[in-house]
């Protein structure tokens, strides 16, 4: 009997930060994972910020479908949160409007798996799994453990923590296991941080107060928040809206999605930076699309936004040149931050190399160990199987995600309501 008919019984996974794959590809135990299994190249989605990929990456959902859009939020555009005395102030939020799917190790936990978890520095890895794997169960079993590393470490002793690591990683697995390595983003280096707000009010967009540099919000039309929200001022809305919902808020989206790509550009190249302002509704799905921001907007590779706006604060100047070895994940572009998903298992294939969304490392997961994946926002990567694999465990097609329930569909319409959607 072949290795890949076997059921699966024990899996690592390291889930990492601070690696780039180029950095590690070199390491012999990440080439022989590299020879004897899969990488994905994993891109996520608008809006980039931690929190919003790691929900990518560990449920398998877009979390626009639960309500989530980034970590800083507007007070006033949370659900049961107090507002501070604007309502404007920035506040952090880790949750969405409805609760949050379950993650891979819950999945694996209702399916009868046992999952030890454990998280540590780079420099406590190996000890750690060595700790995890002296535990002995009967059942089918997932270690899974998240590791920091530091961003500054030397090459050569990443790939000394590494190679002992992935060693005692097999020998705990055997032939049968399944070992894989995610990182859900790659900090990508920036050569500028842009403060949207410092340029909005260049362009009159938002009115400050000449001697203390406070916002005057019944003057003011559009914000910036986060790591890629655009508010629009909506009266009805926001605490001291100025914005009427009908023709005025379209034509300021209009204005807006049109003229930043263009009238923004570097002072040192007179290049512009931004790639593309899109409108929620060209991102967002309709279920908590009452709540997304306005506007979405998508700097080009090389530029972020400035940590002061993301907390709706002013930097000296629109453009802050940063030192060269500066890498963020927060309101980057996308293609900067791919994070990658190498795994080795009899049910993968071999050498195979292949990019997809963040949001499918789950499914694929799962069914590389035989399991349910369905009520996802994916479907697995299935060039990544073995032929024979996917011969006795074929991909099935799945239905539409269930909707809101009444009672959820009921709030929506009444936040609708309140704000004049309808």
């Amino acid at each position: 009997m072949s290795n890949e008919n076997q059921e699966i019984q024990r899996a690592i996974l390291l889930h990492v930060s601070g690696l780039r794959l180029e950095d590690i590809r070199a390491v012999p135990e990440v080439e022989k994972l590299l020879h004897d299994g899969v990488a994905l190249e994993l891109e996520p989605t608008l809006i980039t910020e931690p929190q919003n990929q790691e929900y990518q990456a560990l449920t398998g959902r877009f979390p626009d479908s639960f309500g989530f859009f980034d970590t800083r939020m507007p007070a006033c555009h949370l659900a049961n949160t107090t507002q501070p005395s604007s309502g404007y102030t920035i506040v952090e939020e880790h949750s969405g409007r409805e609760t949050t799917p379950a993650s891979l190790t819950e999945r694996l936990q209702s399916a009868g798996w046992h999952v030890q978890q454990a998280t540590c520095s780079s420099d406590k890895l190996e000890s750690t799994l060595e700790d995890l794997t002296h535990n002995h169960v009967s059942t089918p079993t997932c270690l899974f453990i998240t590791c920091t590393f530091d961003t500054n470490l030397p090459t050569t002793e990443v790939a000394t923590q590494l190679s002992g690591t992935l060693q005692s990683a097999r020998t705990w697995l055997g032939a049968t296991g399944l070992l894989a390595i995610l990182s859900d983003a790659q900090p990508a280096h920036v050569k500028q941080f842009v403060n949207m707000n410092n340029f909005l009010a260049d362009m009159g967009i938002i009115e400050r107060d000449a001697q203390t540099g406070s916002i005057q919000w019944p003057d003011s039309l559009a914000y910036f928040a986060g790591s890629g929200q655009l508010w629009i001022n909506l009266l009805g809305r926001e605490p001291q809206g100025a914005v009427h919902l009908q023709d005025e808020y379209e034509e300021v989206r209009d204005t807006l999605v049109n003229a930043l790509p263009q009238k923004l550009r570097d002072p040192q190249t007179g290049e512009t930076v931004i790639e593309r302002v899109y409108r929620k509704e060209e991102l967002y799905s309709e279920n908590f699309l009452f709540c997304a921001p306005d506007l979405i907007v998508l700097f080009k590779p090389g530029y972020a936004s400035s940590p002061e706006s993301a907390y709706m604060r002013f930097d000296e100047h629109v453009f802050t040149p940063v030192s060269p070895d500066t890498a963020v994940v927060a309101g980057t572009h996308p293609s900067d931050l791919k994070g990658f998903l190498l795994g080795s298992a009899p049910s993968l294939g071999s050498g195979i190399t292949t990019s997809n969304q963040l949001v499918t490392v789950v499914p694929t997961l799962l069914h590389a160990l035989g399991l349910d994946y369905t009520g996802l926002d994916a479907a697995p990567v299935q060039d990544v199987y073995s032929y024979s694999y996917l011969a006795d465990h074929p991909l099935h097609e799945e239905g539409q995600e269930q909707g809101l329930s009444e009672e959820d569909e009921e709030l929506v319409i009444n936040r609708l309501r309140d704000l004049g959607y309808i």
